[in-house]
């Protein structure tokens, strides 16, 4: 779970994936395109905060030290997708209720 592949990977996977939905919004009138990016950026924020609880139990342990020098990265470096999911969460939880508010 902890391989920088898997654990870098995803995250940037689901970021392309978003993208790809946020840059349709001009092809057609589509509703469900920010109830999908609202999703994407759910599971981001949950797929990254699980590696980071996860390596925060690698660390206990074993050291800080030992686990940059065993998986190639900082346990810090987790944050950075956990941080980015919560705001896209935030934000699209935003305009997601906007739109429903609008429909009434």
């Amino acid at each position: 779970m902890l391989n920088p592949f898997f654990a870098f990977g995803v995250p940037a996977g689901l970021m392309i994936i978003y993208m790809i939905f946020y840059f349709t919004k001009k092809a057609k009138k589509t509703d469900y395109r920010r109830f999908v990016l609202t999703l994407i950026a759910v599971f981001l924020t949950t797929f990254s905060y699980q590696v980071y609880n996860y390596s925060q139990s690698v660390v206990k342990i074993t050291s800080p030290e030992s686990f940059a020098t065993n998986f190639g990265y900082s346990q810090g470096r987790l944050i950075v997708p956990l941080v980015l999911g919560a705001i896209l969460s935030v934000i699209n939880f935003y305009y997601l209720f906007r739109q429903f508010r609008k429909k009434e």
